[in-house]
């Protein structure tokens, strides 16, 4: 059972609206049409120029999702006022010869020319394939002859008046997805890249401190990446999540397009909160902006570690013995401060109510020089901070509004 379908009038739409904007339309056509067709147990074999070809074992489910795919068209035209597009549909039965996922014969050619003898929004069936459907049930109509290219037997065809025909496409769901080809899958994988390492900036410049002021979760807040090392299987786990994700990203054929306008979207915030964030921290705007003025303070200060293998000792002292070793970039939240023999000591949360110091200045000795180990400092978001994140929001808008369905 082999159906056609083809756009009234696109030779003409392609010469007056372009070559772009003609390949969305039939682009926009296959994405309502084929849902339809696989609903119904079809098949896609091929699409072509504007034209799609599908087969069906059975005739009535052929012609219930040619009927479908007239009601669903309709359906989007009463919607839209500037959707237009019709389609004629033909359909025809007969025996075939199979090759490497295509269908070659008669039975496609006299399938084709029916197709073509119809107008927009024409259902036509051929006779063949009518008398093994109930034409009652199915409203076929006006029965014509005509004689198919390069056979001198005429043929009869049959008309469905579709219209009075009960909802076929009611059950459908249309899910607005696009085909993506590898060089697309890369620009997706480099927008996701981008926006994954500027959230992770944005966590570490922000989100850290704010979850720190609370003692629970501050050790993880403070320092995300030290639970793979801590607990090795959790690496293993996120390695498994990545590849999966790129496998899935490699075999996927088609993307929701509220995904990619997502994708799209979190690129611009990730340009615009960049663009500005810099400019704004190295081009001094003054006090009519008030860029450097205090929107909130941490409750808590935080230590800083500024060397490579800091020592936590256990108690306030050099001779004290260690209980852990931390690298240079760790935070460290600050639970109380003392001075002994002129050295400065930070009493720091290393666990879940457990506590370690770190010295903040090591002295000079004979022949070594002094050793600053950390630092302590607060935490403030400035109205300078608002603004980058306020143009990366605008940024994200730009980006989610602006993506275009682009032929492939």
């Amino acid at each position: 059972m082999i159906l056609f379908t083809d756009i009234e009038g696109s030779t003409s739409y392609w010469d007056s609206r372009g070559d772009i904007n003609g390949r969305l339309m039939v682009d926009q056509h296959n994405r309502l049409i084929f849902p339809v067709i696989k609903k119904y147990h079809g098949k896609v074999i091929k699409t072509i120029g504007d034209a799609i070809m599908a087969s069906f074992n059975k005739p009535h489910h052929a012609l219930e999702a040619a009927i479908a795919i007239q009601q669903l068209l309709a359906s989007e035209r009463k919607k839209n006022k500037y959707f237009t597009l019709k389609v004629r549909i033909g359909i025809h039965s007969g025996k075939a010869l199979v090759e490497y996922n295509d269908i070659f014969g008669n039975v496609v050619n006299i399938a084709a020319r029916i197709e073509s003898l119809g107008k927009g929004n024409d259902i036509l069936v051929s006779g063949s394939t009518a008398i093994r459907l109930s034409r009652k049930k199915y409203r076929l109509i006006r029965p014509r002859q005509f004689t198919p290219k390069g056979r001198k037997k005429k043929m009869v065809v049959y008309r469905c008046d579709w219209q009075k025909l009960p909802n076929y496409s009611d059950k459908i769901k249309l899910v607005p997805l696009l085909p993506v080809i590898p060089r697309q899958k890369i620009n997706i994988l480099a927008y996701i890249i981008a926006s994954v390492g500027v959230l992770y900036f944005l966590y570490i410049r922000y989100f850290r401190y704010l979850l720190a002021d609370s003692e629970d979760i501050a050790i993880m807040a403070l320092n995300p990446t030290s639970i793979l090392s801590r607990h090795p299987a959790n690496g293993a786990i996120l390695s498994v999540i990545v590849i999966s994700f790129l496998v899935v990203l490699i075999r996927i054929r088609r993307i929701p397009v509220l995904i990619l306008k997502v994708i799209k979207g979190g690129f611009g915030f990730c340009l615009f909160f960049i663009l500005s964030y810099l400019l704004l921290n190295n081009i001094q705007l003054g006090s009519a902006f008030g860029q450097n003025k205090r929107l909130y303070e941490s409750d808590h200060l935080f230590v800083h570690i500024i060397t490579e293998e800091a020592k936590v000792y256990e108690s306030p002292s050099l001779d004290a013995g260690t209980v852990r070793t931390v690298n240079r970039g760790i935070l460290l939240l600050l639970s109380d401060v003392k001075r002994r023999r002129n050295i400065v000591w930070n009493k720091v949360l290393i666990d879940k109510e457990n506590y370690g110091w770190i010295v903040r200045v090591i002295p000079a000795r004979m022949g070594i020089p002094a050793q600053r180990i950390s630092l302590t400092h607060k935490f403030y978001f400035q109205l300078l901070d608002l603004y980058a994140l306020f143009l990366g929001v605008i940024g994200f808008l730009w980006g989610y509004w602006s993506f275009k369905i682009r032929p492939i």
